[in-house]
């Protein structure tokens, strides 16, 4: 435990130690993969870069992997601000995401600062910035519920695994990929059995697929619809319940015109999470994309 003189310093001093913040939050390495953390006025700071293989979006970072980043600068922020070491944990359940054409390669350095809009006791609201080359390359906006680590083991309790297993330290597995089948418009893919490893560090002993890795396979199969280079000029999402290490889930897409796709992913048969998902063709400028 850290005595009250560091865990006031954490609220004030500029860097910020890897195993500091780990103990006031709830993921862990390999889903924690943020490096350079500062903490600084109120707006924590932190860089990553991209470790999935490149696929037909464009930039520097897929949007599933900066959402992954920014989500958890996001939390890191609300916990600094508290005035204590407790570890909580911070569930997302709802998020925005703004793109903006970037040009830097992919495999750039990503650097994420957040603030935090509102806070009480059970709930915060996070902003968060990401950029490469200096340029824009996304805004979110994520709203947590907070729950103290007794109240989450109590709460999921049935769903405790003596160790995470799986995964290599430092790395997140590719996510998973299954047959699409098409149903009307409708495009789906279901995996028969979540596999623990792409929840490694992502609630330790509680193994759930992150939303972002949700919102990522959403993705995947809406760019299975998308002709051609692509990049996600917007998202919104909102998220139920959790999706399991071992459940069975489906991930279904339907196009509304224009790029815009509605997306759900479901989980032993309910709906763990919604969003809606704009495309837009990677050379298309900023402007447009808005309009769009």
């Amino acid at each position: 435990m850290l005595d009250a003189s560091r865990a006031t310093a954490l609220t004030t001093f500029d860097q910020v130690e890897v195993a500091d913040l780990l103990q006031r939050i709830c993921v862990r390495p390999p889903y924690f993969a943020l490096e350079g953390l500062r903490w600084q006025a109120g707006e924590f700071m932190a860089t990553a870069v991209a470790d999935r293989s490149p696929t037909a979006e464009a930039g520097p970072m897929q949007a599933s992997e900066i959402s992954r980043h920014a989500a958890i600068c996001g939390l890191s922020a609300v916990a600094l601000g508290f005035d204590d070491d407790d570890r909580r944990y911070y569930l997302a359940q709802d998020a925005t995401y703004t793109g903006h054409v970037n040009g830097a390669p992919y495999g750039s350095v990503v650097t994420f600062a957040a603030v935090v809009v509102e806070r009480n006791k059970r709930q915060a609201v996070a902003a968060i910035t990401a950029t490469a080359g200096g340029q824009a390359l996304a805004h979110l906006q994520v709203t947590y519920t907070i729950l103290s680590e007794a109240s989450f083991t109590r709460l999921f309790r049935a769903k405790y695994v003596p160790a995470d297993g799986g995964g290599t330290p430092g790395v997140m597995p590719e996510p998973p990929m299954g047959e699409i089948v098409m149903r009307g418009h409708t495009a789906s893919m279901t995996l028969e059995c979540v596999p623990r490893d792409v929840c490694a560090g992502h609630f330790e002993h509680f193994p759930a697929m992150p939303v972002a890795i949700l919102m990522g396979q959403l993705g995947m199969v809406a760019a299975t619809q998308f002709p051609g280079p692509y990049r996600v000029a917007a998202a919104v999402m909102s998220a139920r319940d959790f999706c399991w290490a071992g459940e069975r889930a489906c991930f279904e897409v339907t196009p509304q015109g224009d790029g815009v796709f509605a997306c759900a992913a479901t989980a032993s048969a309910s709906v763990v999470s919604e969003m809606t998902l704009s495309l837009v063709s990677a050379g298309v400028p900023q402007e447009q994309a808005s309009e769009a």
